[in-house]
């Protein structure tokens, strides 16, 4: 739809009293001044509680300036703003939307997703006072301005932020930047591209969320908060994990490089832990007990060993589909090469590769029982006088 020149038709208070809850805007073109047109909208809906913009244009400068006679100082009951792929495209002489500052004061969530977003400016952020939900993701945010955005007293409530696939570049210095988020509890950063991890970092007192995927990382340090309960470090290059969390109750590792599980003692109070597509080769009934709350575990999709050991103790865990929700369609043999492509839990080892050690003992003592009963007939029919006579 087009509404670059909608123009608001007055109505009394009296003549509607829309219940719309949500009001969405798709592929819509837009203006300064149509926008000031449909905040007059406000008034009729006075039960609103979302409004989105998705993949429109606005071919303005951010001059929203409503008629004094008709201005509209907020939205309402509106709590959530969503924005998406917004074409702006007139974007480096747009204004820094001082004249809605007041509009957003008391919205509690807001996304802005792919709209080429680089900085909100500090008086923004500090008018931003309700937020408790910020998703910045696929924009162009970097430390210097993200500096600028989470200034002093800047966006006191929120509790979430998603700043994904940006151009993020130092775990540090990131970290160092949302100090001054005090009560921010839920950060993503994933899909940056990081430089290596420090051995220490500074981060806000109440972080438990923590996502790191994506960021190409090659280890994990002590770096990482131990305030966390969730931490995402899927989709990296991580070959170990080796670090002691607390309070961690879910740990996320897919489509990393790790051979073996971690070492459960780290993480006494883990509940839920994602561990496909790595490199494991197979994993024992001690290791899963070192994990002494676990309830959870994906491990599908790895180079499992179907060794006597892994299919002795798969068939003797009857339950472990309670464990594995992904068993057994994810879990298959790749070696021996008779086994490759078969499920771990259908696989049958032969006798031979299972009791190799039996199987030699056996034949060395037949040998040995061999060799005495010749000895001992050589010796009751003079078999070495026969042979002396022969030579």
């Amino acid at each position: 739809i087009n509404v670059a020149n909608f123009r608001f038709s007055e109505l009394s208070a009296e003549e509607i009293n829309a219940p719309m809850k949500k009001l969405a805007f798709r592929n819509a073109d837009l203006t300064d001044e149509s926008f000031n047109e449909l905040l007059k909208l406000l008034r009729y809906t006075p039960e609103l509680l979302q409004a989105e913009f998705d993949d429109c244009a606005l071919d303005g400068v951010g001059d929203f300036q409503p008629s004094e006679s008709d201005i509209v100082r907020e939205l309402g009951k509106v709590e959530t703003l969503i924005i998406r792929r917004l074409h702006i495209p007139r974007f480096y002489s747009f204004n820094d939307l001082s004249s809605v500052y007041s509009l957003l004061e008391k919205v509690k969530r807001i996304t802005v997703e792919s709209s080429k977003v680089f900085l909100v400016p500090c008086e923004f952020s500090q008018r931003l006072r309700s937020l408790e939900f910020l998703d910045l993701s696929e924009n162009l945010m970097v430390e210097e301005y993200l500096r600028n955005s989470a200034c002093e007293g800047a966006w006191p409530s929120l509790q979430t932020l998603i700043l994904s696939q940006n151009y993020l570049k130092s775990i540090e210095r990131t970290g160092e930047i949302l100090l001054t988020l005090k009560n921010l509890t839920g950060l993503d950063i994933s899909r940056n591209s990081f430089r290596p991890m420090p051995d220490t970092c500074r981060w806000p007192p109440k972080m438990r969320f923590l996502n790191l995927s994506s960021t190409g990382i090659w280890a994990v340090k002590t770096c990482i908060p131990q305030t966390l309960e969730v931490l995402d470090v899927s989709n990296n290059n991580l070959d170990s994990f080796s670090l002691f969390l607390p309070r961690l109750r879910e740990l996320y590792l897919s489509r990393n490089k790790l051979k073996t599980l971690p070492d459960g003692s780290l993480f006494p109070v883990l509940l839920v832990m994602k561990i496909r597509e790595n490199a494991l080769s197979t994993f024992s009934k001690d290791q899963l007990g070192s994990f002494p709350k676990l309830e959870t575990l994906e491990a599908g999709d790895n180079h499992f060993i179907c060794s006597c050991e892994l299919l002795s103790f798969t068939l003797g865990q009857p339950a472990l589909s309670q464990v594995l929700p992904d068993w057994p369609d994810s879990y298959l043999c790749n070696s021996p090469p008779r086994l490759r492509g078969q499920r771990v839990q259908e696989a049958r080892p032969s006798v031979l590769e299972c009791h190799q050690a039996l199987l030699v003992s056996g034949v060395c003592c037949a040998l040995l029982l061999l060799i005495l009963l010749i000895a001992g007939l050589c010796h009751h029919f003079h078999g070495l006088w026969y042979l002396r006579m022969m030579w």
